[in-house]
């Protein structure tokens, strides 16, 4: 075609589209949407990159470097930012250490790096604390804490003052937004320390670290805080020593006109320490001078970042071909209508081709409008909820970027799927007869048997694929830019094996149609119908299909993790038990439980509990462990062999047997795995140090092991065996050798306390015992799934509004056969039946097709995470209440919708004959 003749097509079909306004709107939300969704993701993702500058700033502050040492006396290898990797390197068997090493070994730590740094520079401590509890309102949060001049510019972006004022006076203090949330505490609020109670702590302003907005910390003036709570955890250790502890960083101010490049970072590597410096973060070393590059190694499962991919990948190659159907029946409906305009073109001497360009020209049109509105909205959107998708995603901005190109692949991805999606109805559209546009009457043709046998070729032919790239294809090599050969086998399988149910689709409405003589008038006209006009039917069976597989393949994968994470789970006692973990054997041994148990009313009979240890000398002791095939990595968490009565039984193993009770009162070792006891009917216990010989002063106990053969009792329950491997009771202890350590207690409350009361509970124990814990078991809690949440109600929305767009062309291809049926004494609820009925035809197809294609991608990828080195086999779970409401619920609700707002009656008009 001419040019020319594009110009005049393309103005028919804008004054078309300007003439429906009803379904040029509609068509163009159906391409904004997912061009606004992927920009507003392009957006975020690019503002998210951040710049070497803003990378660095993050890191250094407003000062010029950060200096940390992490290992004195030993060379450190690092990346050019030290943060994003560092390691020291082992030395050699009989290498002796270099000058550097031994320098570094003995020398005060903010000495040496002075000494290492330019005459003239400034160092402030970047110190950070331990982990601590602070009280609030309801007991205790736990909370890291650090000490910052807030005042000063050396912090200002890398730990900012965003609300309130800074610290400038004794017990003053700066928190987190976190902190502030998870205390319940208002800005202006006073809270203590876990050690210091005597001192109280005025907040006075909010901080974040822009890169972990999440964090819970307090942050104090300088030695207002860490050092006194040093002295309190640790009375008789030196001040100086307690400052050296862990890695001490320093934030370096350089003077005018110095420098730090590469060389000097290696020299600080050859000491022990790291160095992040500006100018070399924005000016980094080639890759080859790096060494760290060369001899740090990962150890990662490559199957966990192919995961997110295959997830990622699946569903957007679904949602473009769910576009492109979507809007493909949309653009059908505007050609039907206008198909006397068409036909009146093709006898004014328009070519075919003239006719599929006008109805082509829509598809142009309204894309790039929709193209260009989904760009607008979604870079305007996430203007407007910056800081809301900064605090959701934990970190806030580098910039707001808006990177060009980006955005026009966007949006020309956008006009490509309405191109195709205009691209059948246009074909249709030319090959239609102009007598039959004049007329308004179509030929019925056959289905396409071969295009329905290629199609089961596909299905078949795309699942085994998907099945063999999850398990057999080699992982982490990428193909195509970051994407292996697994995750882009499982994507082909995937899309072939969806491709080859589209394919399918024409002949299933038909076979559908073959059904109507056996229904009542209603449904036989409304199947009839379908399978008639099967040009606009399929295409909306095969968008709900999209949509219905994109949510199911996310919600199959969401609900099998979620079990697997559940199969996974270890409990550390049974359901609703409250735990007192404290190892203190002093004389606030016995407050403990009674301070808590004041606390927490209705907890019923306390079991003391404790660990089996062998005490071969003075302050010397291991724990005792059962000699077995059984993986004592895989209980929960101490004991491993526990000590106690049988309360202990009851509250922390769950077990009520008489025989293991009377067994317990004997003095016998109760053992819960039947791997851990012989066909003699004894447990080997496993005894670690000291050889079983007497010390003698000044000897070093001998790493040894013993084991020691004792009557045991086994209660075959695999619940229990997951707390611990055995229960030995007090009684038996001095005949073996062999001691109980504390552990704490455990309680069988009838309800659970509530999470306010714990923290109440878990506070007055603290005062008590600074290192106790308290915890209720509360078994397994699934994380809130918000994705496969929204695409669910994105599945449903696009049931309802293909199945809704198909009716609305059935509506308006038959008018003149609802004109036929109202003149011959029809009642006026055939026509409210047929629409419903249509609408639910479509959405339970469509959903039905969906809910099984959408298990193919998921399977593939469960699989393909199972087959890594000691991966458990895969757990398929269906998510029912998801499947029900998509393939059930959904179709009925459509039907009734599309049946309540169809007008019963039609006006008569003249037919043409």
């Amino acid at each position: 075609m001419r040019f020319g003749a594009w110009k005049v097509a393309l103005r028919l079909a804008r004054r078309d589209a300007l003439r429906a306004k009803g379904r040029s709107a509609l068509i163009l939300a159906m391409v904004a949407l997912p061009v606004l969704g992927v920009t507003g993701a392009d957006v975020v993702h690019r503002s998210g990159q951040l710049t070497p500058a803003e990378r660095v700033e993050r890191v250094v502050g407003g000062a010029d470097a950060l200096v940390t040492a992490l290992s004195p006396g030993q060379s450190v290898e690092q990346a050019p930012v030290a943060e994003d990797g560092a390691f020291a390197v082992q030395p050699r068997p009989g290498r002796q250490p270099t000058p550097e090493q031994l320098k570094a070994a003995g020398a005060d730590p903010a000495a040496l790096v002075t000494s290492l740094l330019p005459p003239g520079s400034t160092l402030t401590p970047a110190r950070t604390g331990p982990e601590t509890g602070a009280s609030s309102p309801e007991g205790l949060v736990r909370t890291l804490t650090t000490e910052a001049d807030l005042g000063d510019p050396v912090w200002r972006g890398r730990l900012d003052l965003v609300k309130g004022r800074a610290p400038t006076t004794p017990h003053e203090l700066a928190a987190t937004q976190a902190f502030l949330d998870h205390s319940g505490l208002p800005l202006g609020g006073t809270t203590t320390v876990q050690g210091l109670e005597q001192t109280t702590f005025t907040i006075t302003g909010v901080v974040e670290h822009p890169d972990e907005l999440g964090r819970v910390e307090l942050v104090a003036r300088p030695g207002e805080l860490l050092d006194p709570l040093a002295a309190a955890t640790e009375p008789g250790r030196p001040a100086a020593e307690q400052a050296r502890s862990g890695h001490p960083s320093w934030l370096v101010r350089l003077p005018g006109g110095a420098g730090l490049d590469w060389a000097k970072v290696q020299l600080f590597n050859a000491h022990g320490y790291t160095l992040t410096a500006r100018s070399v973060a924005l000016d980094p070393p080639p890759y080859g001078a790096v060494p760290y590059y060369r001899d740090s190694a990962t150890y990662r499962d490559p199957a966990i970042g192919n995961s997110t991919k295959v997830v990622v990948a699946t569903v957007t190659g679904m949602a473009l071909l769910e576009v492109a159907l979507l809007a493909g029946p949309a653009f059908a409906v505007g050609a039907r209508r206008s198909r006397r305009q068409l036909a009146l073109l093709g006898a004014a001497g328009g070519r075919r081709s003239h006719i599929g360009a006008v109805v082509l020209g829509g598809g142009l049109v309204l894309g790039l409008a929709g193209a260009a509105l989904g760009v607008a909205v979604g870079t305007g959107l996430v203007a407007g909820l910056r800081p809301v998708i900064e605090e959701v995603g934990g970190a806030r901005f580098g910039h707001f970027a808006l990177p060009p190109l980006d955005l026009l692949a966007i949006a020309g991805i956008g006009l490509l799927t309405a191109l195709l999606a205009a691209a059948l109805p246009a074909w249709q559209a030319a090959r239609r007869s102009v007598t039959a546009g004049l007329t308004g009457r179509d030929a019925v043709r056959a289905p396409n048997r071969p295009v329905a046998v290629l199609g089961v070729a596909l299905i078949l032919g795309g699942g085994a694929i998907a099945m063999y790239g999850a398990g057999a294809v080699q992982r982490g090599l990428p193909v195509v830019s970051t994407y292996d050969a697994r995750t882009l086998t499982v994507l082909g399988g995937s899309i072939t094996a969806e491709l080859g149910l589209l394919a399918c689709t024409p002949v299933l409405v038909a076979l559908f149609g073959r059904l109507a003589g056996r229904l009542p008038l209603g449904p036989r006209l409304a199947l009839r119908d379908s399978a008639r006009n099967r040009s606009r039917t399929a295409p909306a069976v095969a968008a709900v299909m999209a949509a219905v597989a994109g949510a199911v393949a996310i919600g199959v994968y969401s609900t099998s993790t979620d079990a697997e994470n559940r199969r996974d789970y270890r409990p550390q006692a049974p359901y609703g038990a409250v735990q007192l973990i404290s190892h203190n054997d002093g004389p606030k041994a016995a407050q403990l439980p009674a301070e808590v148990e004041k606390q927490l009313t209705g907890l019923g009979g306390r079991a003391d509990v404790g660990q089996l240890v062998y005490r071969f000398c003075d302050n010397c002791s291991s724990t005792v462990v059962l000699k077995g095939p059984a993986d004592v990595r895989r209980l929960a968490d101490l004991p491993h062999v526990a000590t106690g009565d049988v309360a202990v039984l009851h509250n922390l193993f769950d077990v009520r047997d008489a025989a293991a009770e009377k067994a317990l009162a004997a003095g016998k070792l109760l053992v819960f795995d039947r791997s851990l006891i012989g066909a003699d009917g004894k447990a080997v216990l496993l005894l670690r140090g000291g050889g079983g010989a007497p010390l003698q002063p000044g000897q070093i106990p001998r790493t040894d092991l013993q084991e020691v053969p004792v009557d045991a009792v086994l209660v075959d329950d695999p619940a229990a065996a997951r707390f611990a491997q055995g229960l030995m009771p007090t009684t038996a202890l001095t005949g073996l050798g062999l001691a109980s350590a504390p552990q704490g207690a455990v309680w069988r409350p009838t309800t659970p306390p509530d999470r306010k009361a714990q923290q109440r509970a878990a506070a007055a124990a603290v005062r008590l015992d600074h290192y106790a814990e308290l915890t209720v078991e509360r078994g397994y809690q699934p994380k809130s799934d918000a994705i496969t949440l929204a695409l669910t109600g994105f599945a449903a929305l696009v049931v309802l509004g293909a199945a809704g767009i198909a009716t609305g062309l059935a509506a308006a291809d038959s008018r003149q056969d609802q004109a036929t049926l109202a003149a011959v004494g029809a009642p006026p609820r055939i026509r409210r039946t047929m629409a419903g009925l249509q609408c639910a035809l479509i959405a339970l197809l469509g959903a039905v097709l969906g809910a099984a294609n959408g298990f193919v991608p998921a399977v593939g990828l469960l699989k393909s995470r199972a087959s890594g080195a000691g991966s458990q086999p895969a757990l398929i779970t269906a998510p029912w209440g998801e499947l029900l409401l998509v393939v059930l619920v959904l179709p009925v609700v459509a039907g009734l919708l599309a049946a309540l707002f169809t007008r019963s009656r039609v006006a008569l008009g003249r037919r043409l004959s």
